[in-house]
């Protein structure tokens, strides 16, 4: 089959991906309308009739070009009327000296047969606005730098008032800025950030200390004027459920769960908690989604996956069948589709799946259709944003030679809504007409079986402040038709401060395990204040639902006081499995991790009695917090609790030392350092113990898993036990991960001798464990030295070093070893990068081998980039250049930083005691972060730990990689980049001609 390049690419508003292709269609049909339509757009009755959806659901036409134009979000005011955003000059903004052409526009269905045809401009010249709320009289609105809130303050039907609320957003580019302003069920106001972060404060306010929305999202009360940053974080697409759990998505993320906030890991600063992204994506990929339109994506490695998830959200409307509702819709417009999937509870969090295989919700077979966004309509109907352009992709991220292609803004002048309705729907219900509601109505209206109504009469109830609510809400909270209406009038009271004791013990005893969930929430800040608050929320940790008792934990750990170890020990050994309720009990202990271990391992818990992976974890964990206090008497309390296990007790002691080891390490103390702090039975059995476990190491008949354990332990044993079996190991072992986690014991060492056994064996260790050795002389400022006297004697020369490590030997913050550095690696510095492409442009035309090309990707490449079976997923995926010219991969090769994702700019990391650590920022939280390095090592710091952080402003991928190439080596490369799809006839050329 031939297929032309049409060069129409989508990845929606959150922008990602670059060009490939793939052809899936279904059935003859399909075939035929997905040729008629790239032809060109289609008007928006018959793109209507290329829309499939579920059995029983059609869709209808909302509104479309010329009432709106490339829309990319929307939302329904009380009074039925629909705000809708446009981004008309994406992707590259005004030109040089133009106004900014985003416009916000209010629709109206003045005829009521469903169709918004009157439309009206509220404001323009807006610059890449993305996201709209309803508020008073106007909209808060998303632009970042800033959120906005345009108001109509003479009713004449425009916007005459611009105020600034927030300013600080990044805008680095137009696809990841702030966007999706949406009011939770707490009162405040949320916005995913968009990726790119920013130093955010009120504006007009050049005093107020800026926040630090680094790896966070953001929210703020308009109401008491408050703000601050949250857990997260989103690109583009934010939403709730009934009970206030948020959602987010990133571009290969389609279904985020945010399941622990920000408030709780920043009270322990000694837990790294889990990072936000409980989801399903891994190495290979994101979840599956089968579009019926050709799937233009980032990678041949994302096709048939989500490549540009956008616009994630919760169901919460009551028109659709019930089996849509609490269901998570993301759209992915590269493949002209939105996706379903079921939620289920699973532990603290959720898993997910599509409920029909191999079938999406909605999906086109108009190459045009790109779903960017989704809403709730006072209807109770689902309604898809469709952007509806020819291509949505930055030019930042196009091949050199596309980035001026003619269609970039093809479509700027269409734009569809659609809302999906069930089929046997026939009658138009009426525009509701909230703004004339009054309070006591509003507050009813809070038990409405549609999430937009209560949503939408929360709002104009905190909009209006007025007093007479108070005490309909106080009924309503305590007894109401719905769950969800107690539990939006009990979150209205607490944000007016009328939130009353007897109305949360009610909650707290509910049977409706949500509403106690609820009450556990809002009455974790009375906690120290009530004891019969305290009373009810203990009695929650033997409670069914494992949700229920989570939020225990977490609402438990504001109370300073023993009382919490044995329900928080409850709570512990009933969650054990699930790192969610792990994290939350180790967020509540951040100065009785020791004690709430001894509650576990004595009766009537016996925590030892059963042993399981989520036991063992749970132990590990907790004595690792331990470690982290460097308290001799409490490490002692536990070393003795370990010594009383009998059943599994090297599992467990195992589990409990490498813990108490790793959480010493964080603090850069060795277990085996604090020996002679301890009684001396307690140390004599822990050195005995220590020292068994270089029997363990080294005994290749035993498990691998307990073997690295053990391996990990002598990093911290006395040196006489330790230092010739790692050696030993470093040398002789034949799996090459236990090599490497010997060399990272080794290093983890302060023993003067430990540079010579890092080195004396360095001709004969094989590059990954070279680089781990390399790794591990870079880290500490003596060994850095070593490191370069080694180089001087001829031991090993500047080649063996990748270029990461010379760079941070060059830049080495120690005066001394950055001149000497700088000295003996002068020969390695690359060229300067325009010389250094003019000298390989030969590389381009000479006749090439990709077979010879293969084996130089694997010589080079494999420690940060995957393709085929062989490498490593941790820089950008780049499995797919079928549409970058060899001399566009010839300047990435070369010069890697012309364009840096920052997803992949390096960072280094200074640590307090003298460590120099350099990669990825994998992950991030309020207590801790997590770099990523070539081989997929990682390494977490405590944020406590870190003395200072600094990005490098440089791509992890290493300039200097021609050192090692030959022209001739380089020619291979490119075809093997180019072809290595089309190699062993794999795929037919034909397929891509």
């Amino acid at each position: 089959m031939k297929i032309p390049f049409t060069g129409r690419r989508a990845v929606g508003p959150c922008f990602a991906g670059s060009l490939g292709l793939l052809v899936v269609v279904a059935g003859a049909a399909a075939l035929a309308q997905q040729e008629d339509s790239r032809k060109g757009p289609l008007e928006p009755e018959e793109a209507r009739k290329t829309i499939h959806v579920d059995p029983g659901l059609r869709v209808e036409l909302v509104a479309a070009e010329p009432q709106i134009t490339s829309p990319v979000a929307m939302a329904f005011d009380e009074d039925g009327r629909l705000w809708v955003v446009e981004m008309r000059d994406y992707p590259n903004g005004p030109a040089p000296g133009e106004p900014p052409e985003g416009q916000l526009k209010i629709l109206e269905d003045r005829d009521g047969d469903g169709f918004f045809e009157t439309s009206r401009v509220f404001a323009d010249e807006l610059l890449f606005a993305n996201g709209v709320l309803p508020w008073k009289d106007g909209a808060i609105v998303t632009a970042a730098p800033h959120v906005v809130w345009l108001r109509d303050t003479n009713g004449d039907g425009q916007a005459d008032v611009r105020e600034v609320l927030y300013e600080g957003f990044a805008v680095e580019n137009p696809q990841l800025r702030v966007s999706h302003p949406t009011l939770g069920i707490d009162g405040w106001i949320y916005v995913a950030n968009g990726l790119r972060g920013g130093q955010v404060r009120r504006a007009g306010d050049d005093d107020a200390e800026p926040i630090d929305l680094s790896g966070r999202d953001f929210r703020f009360d308009l109401v008491h004027d408050r703000a601050e940053p949250i857990a997260g974080m989103g690109q583009y697409g934010l939403t709730f459920d009934d009970w206030g759990r948020r959602f987010v998505c990133t571009n290969r993320n389609h279904l985020v769960p945010i399941i622990l906030e920000d408030r709780y890991a920043r009270r322990n600063p000694d837990l790294p908690a889990p990072g936000r992204a409980s989801d399903d994506q891994t190495a290979g990929g994101a979840a599956e989604v089968f579009p019926l339109v050709e799937q233009f994506t980032t990678s041949s490695l994302h096709i048939g996956s989500f490549s540009a998830a956008c616009g994630v959200t919760v169901y919460r409307g009551d028109l659709l069948p019930e089996s849509y509702q609490g269901s998570v819709f993301t759209c992915e417009p590269t493949g002209s589709l939105v996706h379903q999937e079921v939620l289920t509870p699973e532990g603290a969090a959720f898993s997910w799946s599509p409920p029909r295989k191999g079938v999406e919700f909605f999906a086109s077979t108009d190459l045009w259709c790109r779903p960017v966004s989704m809403a709730h309509g006072p209807d109770g109907a689902l309604y898809v944003v469709d952007m509806y352009r020819a291509v949505i992709e930055h030019p930042q991220w196009m091949p050199p030679e596309l980035r001026e292609r003619p269609d970039l803004l093809d479509g700027k002048d269409r734009g569809r809504i659609w809302r999906i309705v069930p089929e046997s729907r026939v009658d138009r219900p009426e525009t509701p007409k909230l703004g004339d509601a009054s309070t006591a109505e509003l507050v009813a209206l809070l038990d409405h079986p549609d999430g937009w109504w209560r949503t939408t009469a929360e709002r104009l109830l905190l909009q209006r402040q007025d007093p007479a609510a108070i005490a309909p809400l106080r009924d309503l909270a305590r007894a109401s038709k719905t769950p969800q209406g107690r539990a939006q009038a009990a979150w209205l009271l607490e944000h007016a401060g009328e939130l009353d004791k007897e109305t949360l013990l009610g909650l707290l005893r509910d049977d409706d395990a949500r509403l106690r969930e609820q009450g556990a929430l809002l009455a974790e800040r009375r906690l120290s204040e009530e004891r019969k608050l305290l009373d009810a929320v203990i009695d929650l940790a033997n409670d069914d639902d494992a949700r229920v008792r989570f939020q225990a934990a977490l609402g438990l750990g504001f109370v300073d006081d023993d009382v919490i170890l044995d329900p928080l020990a409850t709570i512990a050994r009933l969650g054990a499995g699930d790192r969610w309720t792990r994290a939350a009990v180790g967020s509540a202990v951040p100065g009785r991790a020791g004690a709430l271990l001894l509650t576990l391992l004595d009766a009537p818990h016996n925590q030892a009695e059963e042993t399981d992976e989520g036991r063992l974890t749970l132990l590990q964990e907790l004595t690792a917090l331990v470690g982290t206090h460097r308290d001799p008497a409490e490490c002692a309390e536990v070393l003795e609790a370990l010594w009383q296990i009998d059943q599994d007790a090297e599992r467990w002691r195992m589990a409990g030392l490498n813990g108490l080891a790793e959480g010493l390490g964080r603090r850069g103390t060795r277990l085996g350092s604090i020996l002679d702090q301890l009684p001396e039975a307690v140390a004599d059995r822990t050195a005995q113990a220590l020292a068994g476990f270089a029997e363990t190491a080294e005994d290749a008949d035993a498990d691998p898993a307990a073997r690295r354990d053990a391996i990990r332990l002598l990093a911290h044993a006395p040196w006489e036990v330790a230092a010739d079996s790692l050696s030993r190991l470093l040398v002789e072992e034949p799996d090459q991960v236990l090599r490497i986690a010997a060399a990272q014991a080794l290093a983890a060492r302060v023993e003067p001798e430990v540079a010579d056994r890092l080195l004396e064996p360095w001709r004969s260790l094989t590059p990954a464990v070279r680089r781990e050795v390399a790794q591990g002389m870079v880290a500490r400022s003596d060994r850095a030295g070593a490191l370069l006297d080694a180089m001087e004697q001829g031991i090993l020369a500047p080649r063996d070093l990748d270029a990461n490590q010379s760079r941070r030997l060059r830049d080495h913050p120690t005066p001394e070893v950055r001149d000497r550095a700088r000295s003996l690696l002068a020969s390695s510095l690359p060229a300067e990068r325009a010389a250094v492409l003019e000298n390989y442009r030969a590389a381009i035309e000479m006749p090439a081998d990709p077979h010879r090309g293969r084996e130089v990707f694997r010589r080079l490449c494999t420690t940060c980039h995957r393709l085929e079976d062989q490498g490593v997923v941790v820089g950008p995926d780049i499995g797919d250049t079928r549409t970058r010219t060899k001399a566009a991969l010839l300047s990435d090769i070369l010069n890697p930083n012309e364009a840096i994702d920052a997803n992949y700019v390096s960072y280094t990391v200074a640590t307090v005691d003298g460590q120099v650590l350099g990669g990825l920022i994998a992950s991030e939280t309020a207590s801790a972060l997590t770099l990523l390095r070539a081989e997929g090592q990682t390494e977490t710091i405590l944020k406590q730990e870190i003395d200072e952080i600094q990005s490098d402003g440089v791509s992890l991928m290493p300039e200097g990689i021609e050192q090692d190439l030959t022209v001739q080596e380089m020619a291979d490369l490119l075809d093997y980049l180019k072809n290595w799809r089309y190699m062993d006839g794999v795929v037919p050329l034909t397929e891509q001609e």
